[in-house]
């Protein structure tokens, strides 16, 4: 058993072998978000109402994250490079139809399909690298990948602002395609077959397993760390675009789209996190980051100056994928070896749940309270999330004593 697993965590990826995966998760992670900046010119094509345009992203999210709990126990007997062509044609599909359709109820089901669809890849990609990756190696690791995704949500969330402004979201969507076809002629020189599961479980026993890791209650509350960090987080980011949009501050799509590149600083949160961890406690770092996500909402919120708007999108980038390597490190030592890609799944299902339930629940809230009581709202879940959090790592140094 101890050969085994020392075999399999020996492979390395090349070097090119990493580029395409990055590149893959930058454009098939982004592939989710690319509606986020451009509600209102979605809306006006379909002639529906403003907010009814934000429950393209809840369902595109939700899909996305529903996934995650289907492809992470696949990912555990499936081989990696066929998970990754399925996700990409799949998407590329759904990009080129959600163009061409007049009904708002089927634009609809073609976005939460590009949910369904692109969820495939990063679920592979995760899992490999959660098996593949020794333990003390392992927050930069998923730092790597991390940043790779937080690059997709930047890049396809301004690129198709700006686009959109230049020509039409429909083009816009087209082109992004076009660029998911282009990297998918490299996927046989870059992604190589890896090995299947060579256990005799059976794929119903290994999703059973997966659900049972839920019977574990610190591996629920460092699951609903996820939950509320991405609640608050995509949901405030979702309604930011209306408010700045808004009277106050009138924005353009290109504007929004270049103030997005503010949430780059997530690359770095999640780089430095990889190194602090070697020096400070994770338990520690995770209510200090979850502190500073606090001190980003209330500067979002409460700020009236463009500038301090920008620092605070800044630092809520920063400090929430900072967090996501602390997470998904500790999580990995809490389950056993051969559940480290259904445990990764399962924490990104359910921060992306909580980031598409956090944007339909927020929007009732938005409609009724305005922009102020949502941010009061995101100010309490993160408290919240504190209190949760200083549970999780109390339970966790319980059982490691």
């Amino acid at each position: 058993m101890g050969s085994s697993v020392l075999s399999e965590i020996k492979p390395k990826q090349s070097n090119t072998s990493i580029i395409i995966s990055a590149i893959l998760i930058v454009l098939l992670v982004g592939s989710v978000y690319i509606s986020q900046l451009i509600f209102q010119e979605i809306a006006k094509s379909f002639n529906i109402d403003i907010l009814d345009a934000r429950n393209i992203f809840s369902l595109s999210c939700f899909f996305y994250a529903i996934s995650f709990f289907i492809y992470g126990p696949l990912s555990d007997k499936v081989s990696t490079k066929p998970l990754v062509l399925f996700g990409s044609i799949g998407t590329i599909f759904c990009l080129f139809i959600s163009g061409t359709v007049h009904s708002f109820n089927l634009y609809l089901l073609v976005m939460s399909l590009i949910g369904f669809f692109a969820a495939s890849v990063p679920a592979a990609l995760f899992a490999y690298t959660a098996k593949n990756t020794p333990n003390e190696k392992l927050p930069q690791a998923m730092g790597v990948m991390i940043s790779a995704s937080i690059v997709g949500i930047i890049f396809s969330r301004s690129i198709v602002a700006m686009l959109t402004d230049f020509w039409s979201w429909q083009i816009a969507f087209t082109i992004y395609a076009c660029l998911i076809i282009l990297i998918c002629f490299f996927i046989p020189l870059g992604i190589k077959s890896t090995k299947k599961d060579t256990n005799n479980t059976s794929i119903i026993n290994t999703y059973i397993s997966a659900t049972k890791l839920l019977l574990n209650i610190t591996v629920v509350i460092y699951l609903l760390v996820g939950f509320l960090l991405f609640f608050v987080y995509l949901g405030l980011s979702s309604f930011l675009t209306f408010y700045l949009k808004g009277e106050l501050f009138n924005l353009s799509s290109t504007v929004l789209g270049w103030l997005n590149v503010a949430g780059l600083s997530a690359v770095i949160g999640a780089i430095i996190t990889g190194k602090l961890s070697n020096f400070i406690n994770k338990d520690r770092l995770l209510v200090i980051y979850l502190i500073c996500v606090g001190i980003a909402v209330i500067t979002i919120g409460y700020s009236l100056n463009l500038f301090f708007i920008a620092m605070g999108i800044f630092c809520l980038f920063l400090f929430v994928f900072g967090i996501q390597p602390i997470v998904i490190s500790m999580l990995n030592q809490i389950v056993p070896f051969n559940s480290r890609g259904a445990i990764s799944s399962l924490y990104l299902l359910s921060c992306l749940a909580g980031g598409s339930i956090g944007t339909y629940l927020l929007g009732i809230l938005y409609e009724h309270m305005n922009w102020q009581g949502l941010v009061l709202a995101c100010v309490i879940i993160t408290l919240t999330n504190i209190t949760l959090a200083l549970l999780g790592n109390h339970l966790l140094k319980r059982k490691i004593k």
